[in-house]
């Protein structure tokens, strides 16, 4: 009877942990189209993997079931994006070609005092104090 509820895989990528309802007899490419629309890809750009260490890769097949592959309730499978981007592309280039700020963070011109000041070591050099 657990069968009709079904079993819950959870999938752990960079953006965090998913939890994913599956059947014992669900062929792996149904499951991997359930990743695909919970992680919000388009299109295949990602891979599954059984280890932490991309070791056994889960690919798409229409014949093979979750339980052929002994995928099983409660088990952690791991995603990694195929682009170092992945889903967040757009967010990642705009990023990259501003030189990391943050999307919409406003451009800085920094004050005379200030450019000089960060040029400084910051010590503050004095005598000795006798008293100490």
């Amino acid at each position: 009877r657990a069968e009709s509820w079904g079993s819950i895989i959870r999938v752990q990528s960079p953006e965090g942990v998913k939890r994913i309802t599956a059947t014992k007899r669900e062929t792996v490419a149904t499951f991997l189209k359930k990743v695909a629309k919970e992680f919000g890809f388009r299109n295949n750009g990602f891979s599954v993997y059984t280890n932490r260490n991309r070791t056994g890769e889960i690919t798409a097949s229409q014949n093979k079931s979750l339980n052929l592959l002994k995928i099983k309730h409660g088990d952690m499978l791991f995603l990694y994006p195929s682009s170092p981007a992945g889903s967040s592309s757009e967010t990642m280039d705009t990023s990259v070609s501003q030189g990391l700020r943050p999307v919409g963070a406003p451009q800085v011109v920094e004050d005379e005092i200030d450019q000089y000041l960060i040029k400084q070591d910051g010590k503050i050099y004095r005598n000795r104090d006798q008293q100490l």
